[in-house]
Protein backbone atom coordinates (compact mmCIF):
# COMPACT_ATOMS: atom_id res chain seq x y z
CA UNK A 1 0.00 0.00 0.00
CA UNK A 2 1.34 3.56 -0.39
CA UNK A 3 3.13 4.99 2.25
CA UNK A 4 3.86 8.33 0.67
CA UNK A 5 0.57 10.42 0.76
CA UNK A 6 0.25 13.22 3.16
CA UNK A 7 -2.88 11.55 4.90
CA UNK A 8 -3.73 8.47 6.36
CA UNK A 9 -7.54 9.06 6.26
CA UNK A 10 -9.47 10.76 3.76
CA UNK A 11 -12.68 10.64 2.91
CA UNK A 12 -14.67 13.01 -0.64
CA UNK A 13 -18.24 13.61 -0.57
CA UNK A 14 -18.89 10.23 1.61
CA UNK A 15 -22.30 9.17 1.26
CA UNK A 16 -24.02 6.16 2.82
CA UNK A 17 -28.19 5.51 1.99
CA UNK A 18 -30.20 3.31 3.44
CA UNK A 19 -33.55 2.16 3.54
CA UNK A 20 -35.64 1.49 -0.08
CA UNK A 21 -38.32 3.51 0.46
CA UNK A 22 -37.93 6.75 2.92
CA UNK A 23 -34.42 7.56 2.34
CA UNK A 24 -32.22 7.59 5.71
CA UNK A 25 -28.66 9.72 4.78
CA UNK A 26 -26.21 8.15 7.26
CA UNK A 27 -23.96 10.06 6.04
CA UNK A 28 -24.06 12.70 3.75
CA UNK A 29 -21.32 14.16 2.46
CA UNK A 30 -18.67 13.78 4.50
CA UNK A 31 -15.05 15.37 3.50
CA UNK A 32 -12.57 14.79 6.25
CA UNK A 33 -8.58 14.50 6.40
CA UNK A 34 -6.44 12.60 9.06
CA UNK A 35 -3.03 12.90 9.25
CA UNK A 36 -0.36 10.06 10.16
CA UNK A 37 -0.02 10.04 13.87
CA UNK A 38 -3.12 12.22 14.91
CA UNK A 39 -5.07 11.22 17.63
CA UNK A 40 -9.05 12.40 16.76
CA UNK A 41 -12.21 11.67 17.99
CA UNK A 42 -15.61 11.86 16.60
CA UNK A 43 -18.76 13.20 18.58
CA UNK A 44 -22.51 14.02 17.93
CA UNK A 45 -25.75 12.74 19.23
CA UNK A 46 -27.27 9.32 18.63
CA UNK A 47 -27.68 8.45 14.78
CA UNK A 48 -25.33 11.30 13.61
CA UNK A 49 -23.40 8.79 11.48
CA UNK A 50 -20.41 8.44 13.89
CA UNK A 51 -20.43 4.59 13.74
CA UNK A 52 -21.05 4.50 9.92
CA UNK A 53 -17.98 6.70 9.60
CA UNK A 54 -15.98 4.24 11.29
CA UNK A 55 -17.30 1.41 9.34
CA UNK A 56 -16.63 3.13 6.39
CA UNK A 57 -13.10 3.93 6.98
CA UNK A 58 -12.59 0.06 8.38
CA UNK A 59 -13.98 -0.95 5.08
CA UNK A 60 -17.01 -2.34 7.04
CA UNK A 61 -19.29 -1.26 4.52
CA UNK A 62 -19.59 -0.01 1.21
CA UNK A 63 -20.40 3.90 1.11
CA UNK A 64 -23.30 4.71 -1.20
CA UNK A 65 -20.97 7.00 -2.80
CA UNK A 66 -18.00 9.22 -2.73
CA UNK A 67 -14.31 8.05 -1.51
CA UNK A 68 -12.32 6.31 0.93
CA UNK A 69 -9.10 6.78 0.72
CA UNK A 70 -6.10 4.81 3.27
CA UNK A 71 -2.92 6.35 1.93
CA UNK A 72 -3.94 7.63 -1.23
CA UNK A 73 -5.91 4.41 -2.18
CA UNK A 74 -8.82 4.36 -2.70
CA UNK A 75 -10.48 1.04 -0.50
CA UNK A 76 -13.42 0.54 -3.76
CA UNK A 77 -9.98 -0.62 -5.35
CA UNK A 78 -9.22 -2.85 -2.69
CA UNK A 79 -9.93 -6.59 -3.78
CA UNK A 80 -8.85 -8.18 -0.48
CA UNK A 81 -11.17 -6.25 1.98
CA UNK A 82 -9.56 -9.17 4.99
CA UNK A 83 -6.21 -9.03 4.06
CA UNK A 84 -6.40 -5.05 3.77
CA UNK A 85 -8.19 -4.93 8.12
CA UNK A 86 -5.92 -7.58 9.45
CA UNK A 87 -2.36 -5.70 7.98
CA UNK A 88 -3.75 -2.33 8.29
CA UNK A 89 -6.75 -1.23 10.93
CA UNK A 90 -7.18 -2.27 14.44
CA UNK A 91 -10.77 -2.18 16.07
CA UNK A 92 -11.80 -1.55 19.52
CA UNK A 93 -15.51 -1.35 21.13
CA UNK A 94 -17.58 -0.44 23.82
CA UNK A 95 -17.84 -4.35 24.58
CA UNK A 96 -14.28 -5.47 24.70
CA UNK A 97 -15.23 -8.37 22.60
CA UNK A 98 -12.88 -10.93 23.99
CA UNK A 99 -13.06 -14.84 23.77
CA UNK A 100 -14.20 -15.63 27.11
CA UNK A 101 -12.55 -19.36 26.89
CA UNK A 102 -9.07 -17.85 25.91
CA UNK A 103 -6.35 -16.19 28.36
CA UNK A 104 -6.07 -12.87 28.00
CA UNK A 105 -2.82 -13.40 25.58
CA UNK A 106 -4.36 -16.43 23.60
CA UNK A 107 -6.87 -13.23 23.10
CA UNK A 108 -4.36 -11.28 21.92
CA UNK A 109 -2.99 -13.52 19.17
CA UNK A 110 -5.83 -14.36 17.66
CA UNK A 111 -5.67 -11.75 15.02
CA UNK A 112 -2.06 -12.70 13.99
CA UNK A 113 -3.54 -16.26 13.69
CA UNK A 114 -2.54 -17.29 9.76
CA UNK A 115 -0.03 -14.18 9.89
CA UNK A 116 2.30 -15.00 12.05
CA UNK A 117 3.72 -18.56 13.32
CA UNK A 118 3.17 -19.97 17.19
CA UNK A 119 6.77 -18.75 18.36
CA UNK A 120 6.44 -15.05 16.91
CA UNK A 121 2.40 -14.86 17.54
CA UNK A 122 3.37 -15.43 21.77
CA UNK A 123 6.37 -13.75 21.63
CA UNK A 124 4.13 -10.28 20.47
CA UNK A 125 1.42 -10.96 22.48
CA UNK A 126 3.47 -10.95 25.47
CA UNK A 127 5.42 -7.61 24.35
CA UNK A 128 1.93 -6.18 24.00
CA UNK A 129 0.14 -7.06 27.10
CA UNK A 130 3.10 -5.77 28.99
CA UNK A 131 2.57 -2.31 26.78
CA UNK A 132 -0.54 -2.27 28.16
CA UNK A 133 0.32 -2.71 31.26
CA UNK A 134 -0.87 -6.30 31.98
CA UNK A 135 2.82 -8.50 32.19
CA UNK A 136 1.33 -10.13 35.30
CA UNK A 137 -2.83 -10.92 33.87
CA UNK A 138 -1.67 -13.01 30.46
CA UNK A 139 -2.72 -15.89 31.74
CA UNK A 140 -5.97 -15.05 33.29
CA UNK A 141 -9.36 -15.39 31.52
CA UNK A 142 -11.39 -12.68 30.95
CA UNK A 143 -13.77 -12.88 33.86
CA UNK A 144 -10.97 -12.92 36.33
CA UNK A 145 -10.08 -9.35 35.08
CA UNK A 146 -11.52 -6.07 35.45
CA UNK A 147 -13.55 -4.00 33.04
CA UNK A 148 -10.52 -1.84 32.60
CA UNK A 149 -7.98 -4.37 32.23
CA UNK A 150 -10.66 -5.79 30.03
CA UNK A 151 -10.24 -3.22 27.57
CA UNK A 152 -6.46 -3.04 27.75
CA UNK A 153 -6.86 -6.04 26.48
CA UNK A 154 -8.59 -5.41 23.67
CA UNK A 155 -6.34 -2.32 23.04
CA UNK A 156 -3.70 -4.83 22.88
CA UNK A 157 -5.46 -7.01 20.83
CA UNK A 158 -6.13 -4.21 18.14
CA UNK A 159 -2.32 -3.65 17.89
CA UNK A 160 -2.03 -7.05 17.02
CA UNK A 161 -0.25 -6.96 13.76
CA UNK A 162 0.85 -3.09 14.31
CA UNK A 163 -1.99 -1.20 11.91
CA UNK A 164 -0.95 2.59 11.15
CA UNK A 165 -4.60 3.00 12.50
CA UNK A 166 -7.02 1.90 15.39
CA UNK A 167 -10.56 3.04 15.04
CA UNK A 168 -12.41 2.69 18.77
CA UNK A 169 -16.13 3.23 19.02
CA UNK A 170 -16.82 4.46 22.49
CA UNK A 171 -14.08 2.40 23.73
CA UNK A 172 -14.80 4.18 27.56
CA UNK A 173 -18.28 3.59 27.50
CA UNK A 174 -18.82 0.48 29.64
CA UNK A 175 -16.05 1.86 31.95
CA UNK A 176 -16.23 4.33 35.26
CA UNK A 177 -14.73 7.40 35.44
CA UNK A 178 -11.19 6.72 36.59
CA UNK A 179 -10.54 3.53 34.18
CA UNK A 180 -11.93 5.30 31.33
CA UNK A 181 -9.67 8.02 31.88
CA UNK A 182 -6.77 5.59 32.55
CA UNK A 183 -7.50 4.00 29.06
CA UNK A 184 -7.39 6.84 27.19
CA UNK A 185 -4.16 8.01 28.77
CA UNK A 186 -2.88 4.62 27.66
CA UNK A 187 -3.79 5.54 24.25
CA UNK A 188 -2.44 8.89 24.38
CA UNK A 189 1.18 7.32 25.16
CA UNK A 190 0.51 4.65 21.88
CA UNK A 191 -0.18 7.58 19.79
CA UNK A 192 3.00 9.58 20.82
CA UNK A 193 5.24 6.04 21.70
CA UNK A 194 4.24 4.31 18.61
CA UNK A 195 2.79 6.71 16.09
CA UNK A 196 0.04 5.31 15.71
CA UNK A 197 -3.02 6.84 14.28
CA UNK A 198 -6.39 6.59 16.61
CA UNK A 199 -9.83 7.67 15.29
CA UNK A 200 -12.18 7.85 18.33
CA UNK A 201 -15.93 7.53 18.67
CA UNK A 202 -17.59 8.95 21.68
CA UNK A 203 -20.00 11.24 23.68
CA UNK A 204 -18.00 11.86 26.26
CA UNK A 205 -16.59 15.43 26.58
CA UNK A 206 -13.66 14.78 29.11
CA UNK A 207 -12.57 11.90 26.52
CA UNK A 208 -12.43 14.24 23.42
CA UNK A 209 -10.44 16.28 25.82
CA UNK A 210 -7.76 13.92 25.65
CA UNK A 211 -7.55 13.78 21.78
CA UNK A 212 -5.61 16.17 19.40
CA UNK A 213 -8.79 17.21 17.61
CA UNK A 214 -12.71 16.99 17.38
CA UNK A 215 -15.37 16.53 14.78
CA UNK A 216 -18.75 17.05 15.56
CA UNK A 217 -21.48 15.51 13.69
CA UNK A 218 -24.68 15.95 12.71
CA UNK A 219 -27.53 14.36 10.68
CA UNK A 220 -24.89 12.35 8.86
CA UNK A 221 -22.90 15.55 8.11
CA UNK A 222 -18.82 17.30 10.04
CA UNK A 223 -20.56 20.17 11.10
CA UNK A 224 -17.85 21.51 13.61
CA UNK A 225 -14.14 21.10 13.92
CA UNK A 226 -12.20 21.67 17.10
CA UNK A 227 -8.32 21.66 18.11
CA UNK A 228 -8.08 21.09 21.49
CA UNK A 229 -6.66 23.96 23.78
CA UNK A 230 -6.53 24.59 27.27
CA UNK A 231 -8.97 23.12 30.09
CA UNK A 232 -10.26 26.86 30.82
CA UNK A 233 -10.72 27.14 26.82
CA UNK A 234 -12.41 23.70 26.58
CA UNK A 235 -14.78 24.52 29.57
CA UNK A 236 -15.59 27.75 27.53
CA UNK A 237 -16.54 26.10 24.32
CA UNK A 238 -18.54 23.41 26.61
CA UNK A 239 -20.59 26.72 28.29
CA UNK A 240 -20.93 28.66 24.72
CA UNK A 241 -22.36 25.14 22.83
CA UNK A 242 -24.88 24.12 26.21
CA UNK A 243 -28.36 25.56 26.44
CA UNK A 244 -27.52 28.26 29.26
CA UNK A 245 -24.74 29.28 26.63
CA UNK A 246 -27.16 29.72 23.66
CA UNK A 247 -29.74 31.33 25.36
CA UNK A 248 -27.55 33.83 26.81
CA UNK A 249 -25.92 34.52 23.69
CA UNK A 250 -29.42 35.53 21.98
CA UNK A 251 -30.44 37.48 24.57
CA UNK A 252 -33.01 35.45 25.91
CA UNK A 253 -34.67 37.81 28.70
CA UNK A 254 -36.40 34.59 30.50
CA UNK A 255 -32.81 33.10 30.99
CA UNK A 256 -31.33 36.75 32.12
CA UNK A 257 -33.97 37.49 34.82
CA UNK A 258 -33.48 33.96 36.26
CA UNK A 259 -29.82 35.07 36.23
CA UNK A 260 -30.29 37.98 37.93
CA UNK A 261 -27.20 39.79 36.95
CA UNK A 262 -26.90 43.37 35.47
CA UNK A 263 -26.50 44.09 32.53
CA UNK A 264 -22.54 44.74 32.70
CA UNK A 265 -22.57 41.31 34.11
CA UNK A 266 -23.97 39.87 31.45
CA UNK A 267 -22.03 41.54 28.72
CA UNK A 268 -18.97 40.55 30.46
CA UNK A 269 -20.21 36.74 30.11
CA UNK A 270 -21.09 38.09 26.56
CA UNK A 271 -17.72 38.83 25.87
CA UNK A 272 -15.88 35.82 27.33
CA UNK A 273 -18.61 33.17 25.20
CA UNK A 274 -18.06 35.25 22.00
CA UNK A 275 -14.08 34.58 23.02
CA UNK A 276 -14.26 30.50 23.28
CA UNK A 277 -16.11 31.02 19.85
CA UNK A 278 -13.58 32.84 17.63
CA UNK A 279 -11.19 30.82 19.13
CA UNK A 280 -13.01 27.83 17.65
CA UNK A 281 -13.35 29.65 14.19
CA UNK A 282 -9.69 30.18 14.44
CA UNK A 283 -8.59 26.80 14.92
CA UNK A 284 -10.98 25.27 12.61
CA UNK A 285 -10.31 27.74 9.67
CA UNK A 286 -13.51 28.63 9.47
Amino acid sequence: MNTASEYLVETRDLARIYGDGEEIRALDGVNLKIAHGELVTVMGPSGSGKSTLLNMIGALDKPTSGQVLINGEDLAQIRNKDEFRAKTVGFMFQLHNLIPTLTAKENVEVPMMGHLGVFERRKRSGELLALVGLPDRMNHLPNQLSGGQRQRVAVARSLANKPQLVLADEPTGSLDTAAGQALMRLLQDLNQSQGTTFIVVTHDQSVARQTNRVLVMEDGRIVREDLIGSPMEEDLKMWRYSGLGRRIIRDDEETEQKLGLSESQLQAVRILLGKAEGAEHKESGL
